[in-house]
């Protein structure tokens, strides 16, 4: 399914903090952390295979069982009925609590390694609903970066390469879904609005500058310091300028790729190379 905004679900301001405040008593999952620099990408799960809060690694659940809610949503009554108002639940796979702040993340693809699970099992389709966020957070998709806001629902292609800046101290929060992809003649989501072919709006796309020939230059001179010790702080830099300048298509991949070229150990651009391998082409469960 084509990344699109679909329209706006209503938030319930005083139920929702609550909520978040009985939120932080839980236990949460920092799985997926490896493909973040700067913190954590902490998640808590509140439907999953088996109504198993588990550990947050999607392969690590028991895909034979049906899905329902957890004990975590069990303790979050408003996000528990916001879920239930929102998502076809008969497709719906998982449902993520998912928090993050003062970080980037790696372009990548997701679902690569789930491609021997059974359709009716597989996650197919990703929908986001932004609970708290700012101006400071940021989507990206190709070479178009977009803001998701608060009470927004947004189904996005979490098969092409995508990424994503918190650029501030303050936690964005978001439920992620995940549905399977079978037959049904309900829609996913009961919110109602624009169809895929609205794609992206103009009006949360964020009008970046084109890279300088300066930007280019002061980016390829990180090769003088790029080390395996160094190359997660590199990368860092590179993406939260790609966040703020267009350097055209596969910018952060690429822009690596050169600089690790030219750093004087040979073995950065090896891992790098491997890198990008494991997180936009191949990855096992």
């Amino acid at each position: 399914m084509r990344t699109h905004y679909v329209g706006d679900t209503p938030l319930d301001d005083d139920r929702l903090t609550k909520d978040l405040e009985q939120s932080d008593s839980l236990t949460w999952s920092e799985a997926y952390s490896d493909y973040v620099f700067g913190g954590a990408w902490k998640s808590c799960m509140l439907w999953a295979r088996g109504g198993d809060a588990g550990d947050g690694v999607v392969t690590h659940y028991d895909h034979e069982r049906p899905a329902a809610f957890t004990e975590f949503a069990d303790q979050l009554p408003y996000l528990r009925e916001l879920i239930e108002s929102v998502a076809d639940l008969d497709r719906l796979n998982f449902v993520r609590l998912a928090k993050v702040q003062n970080s980037v993340i790696i372009p990548h693809r997701d679902l690569l390694e789930l491609a021997d699970l059974a359709d009716e099992t597989r996650n197919a389709h990703r929908m986001h609903i932004p609970l708290v966020t700012n101006e400071d957070c940021f989507f990206n998709e190709g070479d178009t970066v977009f803001r998701m806001r608060r009470g927004e629902v947004w189904f996005l292609d979490a098969s092409e390469i995508h990424s994503v800046a918190v650029l501030s101290s303050q936690e964005r929060v978001h439920l992620m879904f995940d549905f399977v992809d079978v037959p049904s003649p309900k829609p996913l989501t009961t919110v109602r609005g624009a169809g895929p072919d609205a794609g992206i709006p103009a009006d949360r796309t964020l009008k970046r500058p084109p890279l300088t020939d300066a930007e280019h230059a002061g980016l390829m001179r990180l090769a003088d310091i790029l080390t395996p010790e160094t190359v997660n702080e590199v990368f860092s830099i590179v993406i939260k300028r790609h966040f703020r300048s267009d350097g055209g298509e596969s910018f952060v991949w690429r822009t690596m790729t050169d600089i690790a070229r030219a750093a004087a150990d040979p073995a950065v651009l090896a891992h790098v190379e491997e890198l990008r391998r494991h997180y936009t082409l191949e990855r096992t469960a």
